[in-house]
């Protein structure tokens, strides 16, 4: 069994700007919050940018990477969206959904597109649940 360098699974969250920008941060998953449909739910603090953009746009992605992109991910959680544009500052491609107002990540080999259904405050955190509306599965990711 290979390790890993992390002690849990990584879940990297996609997001458009009000201008259309792409966006993505690490976030942590709270859910798979229903199966018929299927929903999952995240949590996102109230000061990021991908808050602001699920709130703006009612849409999200969930994105599942391999190891094999681990100093990437590390760079999301580094750089500040508000500030940087983190798939240039990353290398990673950020992949217009045709589902919903929100990147997928093109390297990664799972991708949820998700809309926005409920945003429930949570102390710092809003826990937010959007409806599965398809999963891609890239091959070549993996």
């Amino acid at each position: 069994m290979k390790r890993s360098r992390y002690a849990t699974p990584i879940f990297i969250i996609g997001t458009h700007d009000e201008e259309g920008n792409p966006n993505a941060i690490n976030a942590i998953l709270r859910e798979m919050s229903c199966s018929d449909p299927q929903h999952i739910s995240i949590s996102i603090k109230e000061t990021t940018s991908t808050h602001k953009n699920i709130l703006y746009n009612e849409a999200f992605t969930v994105n599942i990477p391999s190891q094999t992109y681990i100093d990437e991910i590390d760079d999301l959680k580094i750089e500040c969206g508000k500030h940087e544009d983190k798939f240039t500052s990353s290398g990673l491609t950020p992949v217009k959904s045709e589902l919903v107002d929100a990147p997928y990540v093109m390297e990664f080999p799972l991708a949820l597109e998700c809309k926005l259904v409920n945003a429930t405050e949570m102390g710092l955190c809003t826990s937010f649940t959007g409806e599965i509306l398809d999963a891609k599965w890239i091959e070549s990711s993996c």
